[in-house]
Order: C-alpha cells, then sequence, then structure tokens
C-alpha cells in the first residue's frame, strides 16, 4: 500500500519549501515553453507569476534554507522577469488601447492607430527578445536552485506551520504599514510598495488553500487589494508612456512637416498639417487619468479608509487556525 503523501502543514519548513519550490519551478518551466505560441496571450503571465512566487519564497525562508535563496540565486530569478518587464508593459497597454480605441472622436483616431502601430512594433521586437533567452536561463537557475535545495535537505528546520504563522503575522503588519502610508493617487512609490507587499502575503498563504479555510479566504480577500493596487500601477506606467510618446509624435511630426516644406510638397504639406496624432494622444491621457483618479477613490474606500478591514479579519483568522489558538 503506497505511503500517504504527508500535507504541506505536517512537514518541517525545509521539506515544505522543496516541494512549493518545485511546484513554482514546473509552472515556470511549462510558462516557458508556451512563450514560443504567439495565439497564447496569458502565456507571458503566467511564466512571470510563476517566477515571482518563488523570489518571494525564497525571500521569506531565507532564515532557513541559506545558501538556497542566496543572493546571487535570488538575482538570476529577478533577472527573469526583469527582462519580461517590456513586453509584460507593452500587452497591457496594447489591451487598454484596443478596448478605448472604438470611443475616440474622429479627430483623435489619427493619433489611436499611431500609438497602436507604436505599442505592436515595440511588442514584437520585447517579447522575441525575452522568448529568445527565457528557457535558457530558467533551465541554469532551476539547477542551481535544486542543488542546494538538495543538499540543505537535512537536519531539522522546525515545523513549516510555526514559521509561517509568524511570517503571516509579520506581514501583515508590514502591508497594513504600507497601506498606511500611501499619500494619495499620485503616489506612484507608495502604492507600488503597497503592491509589492501584497504579493508577498499572499503568496506565503496561497500553497495552503487546499488546506485550511483560513488560507482560501485570505488568498481571496488578497487578490481583490492586489488587483486593485495593480490598475494603478498599471496607470500610472500608463501615464508616463502617453506622454513619452506625445513628446515622440510631437517630433516625428516636425521632422515630417520640415522635409515637405523643404521638398516643396506643398499638397502633403498641407494635409500633414490638417492631420495631428496629439489630439488622439492628448484624449488617452485624460481618460487614463480618469481611469486613475476612480480607481484610487475605490482603493480610498474599500481598504484605506475602513481601519481593520476584511484583509484584517482574513489574516486574523487565518494565524489563529495556524497556531491553534
Amino acid at each position: 500500500m503506497a505511503e500517504r503523501r504527508k500535507s504541506l502543514l505536517e512537514l518541517d519548513v525545509r521539506q515544505a519549501v522543496t516541494r512549493i519550490a518545485g511546484n513554482h519551478l514546473a509552472a515556470a518551466a511549462k510558462g516557458a515553453g508556451r512563450l514560443e505560441d504567439p495565439d497564447d496571450p496569458k502565456a507571458l503571465h503566467a511564466f512571470r507569476v510563476s517566477i515571482r512566487r518563488l523570489r518571494s519564497l525564497l525571500r521569506a525562508y531565507r532564515p532557513w534554507v541559506g545558501r538556497a535563496a542566496g543572493r546571487k540565486l535570488r538575482r538570476g530569478l529577478r533577472a527573469l522577469t526583469r527582462d519580461t518587464n517590456a513586453a509584460r508593459d507593452l500587452e497591457v497597454q496594447r489591451s487598454w488601447l484596443a478596448d478605448r480605441a472604438e470611443a475616440l472622436a474622429r479627430s483623435e483616431r489619427p493619433g489611436g492607430r499611431w500609438l497602436a502601430r507604436r505599442l505592436r512594433d515595440r511588442g514584437r521586437r520585447a517579447s522575441r527578445s525575452a522568448c529568445a533567452r527565457l528557457a535558457r536561463d530558467l533551465s541554469r537557475v532551476a539547477g542551481r536552485l535544486r542543488d542546494r535545495l538538495e543538499d540543505n535537505a537535512g537536519g531539522d528546520s522546525g515545523p513549516y506551520r510555526a514559521a509561517l504563522a509568524g511570517l503571516v503575522q509579520a506581514h501583515a503588519v508590514k502591508l497594513r504599514s504600507r497601506m498606511a502610508l500611501v499619500a494619495g493617487a499620485d503616489d506612484t512609490d507608495g502604492i507600488h510598495r503597497a503592491r509589492v507587499q501584497s504579493k508577498r502575503l499572499r503568496y506565503l498563504v496561497e500553497p495552503l488553500r487546499k488546506d485550511l479555510p483560513g488560507a482560501r479566504a485570505a488568498v481571496g480577500a488578497l487578490r481583490k487589494l492586489q488587483n486593485l493596487l495593480g490598475e494603478l500601477h498599471d496607470r500610472h506606467v500608463l501615464e508616463a508612456m502617453l506622454a513619452h510618446e506625445l513628446e515622440v509624435s510631437a517630433t516625428e511630426k516636425a521632422h515630417r512637416l520640415h522635409a515637405l516644406a523643404v521638398a516643396g510638397d506643398r499638397g502633403r504639406l498641407a494635409r500633414e498639417q490638417r492631420q495631428d496624432e496629439s489630439h488622439g494622444l492628448i484624449a488617452l491621457s485624460a481618460r487614463a487619468r480618469g481611469e486613475r483618479d476612480r480607481l484610487f477613490e475605490s482603493l480610498e474606500r474599500q481598504w484605506l479608509g475602513r481601519g481593520d478591514n476584511l484583509l484584517a479579519r482574513e489574516i486574523d483568522g487565518l494565524a489563529r487556525e495556524l497556531t491553534g489558538e
């Protein structure tokens, strides 16, 4: 008769971390394999989430797993997501623009089409660059991590359950602190720090969703908060991109007008003067700003102004389940 596989809560810290890391590595490898399919819009997201979960795991359990969470190895994992940042942002921006293009006025549509071409071309270049390196780099980093986890497997590292309880409580305190420091819709750094901390707490809890009702409830609350903070972060990135593209558009138009004037092509010069991409880019910038403000109003209403809200209740409930109190 086959021996029953122990749950994570029955393992010591190193055993649990090794199992969870193996799951994340397998998911990352599967995601990397999907990246070559241009018709798989979720491949990049799946790969990045797996690597982020792995990085967060090693960062949290560094005191227990030692060299397996060494700085050089964690930098290697960080490089895997950093190399895909541009492709991910462009993917989000293209989707955002496609959903709003039809709402542009007739005079604004040339700017929308110009931006769509820019994002499409940049997205293709960014995806090709990322895919060419990811599978090779992931295999190298994963091999090192597995070796170090195997070398570190011996000895009693203490119960995973107790270690997780302490980490959940510490990460929840840090998240509440980060949220309290968010100064407003323009606070890009504060919102970014709160978003990162919400991910770290969620990734800590996620492996126990099948074992503890409190983990499922906490993950649900954290997912709602993380999605809202993520939308705000994307609007900040989008606003910066639109401001840059407005400058690029103006420079390109000036060069075209100058070339046509020098060439003496009055017909094309008149047509070029009538067509102005800036109208569309300005309209899109206003749309992004309005959405950003509404998202922040939701953040204030649901999370920032309610003291110990839903999230605090769910985290406290999970901590009691873990400690048996």
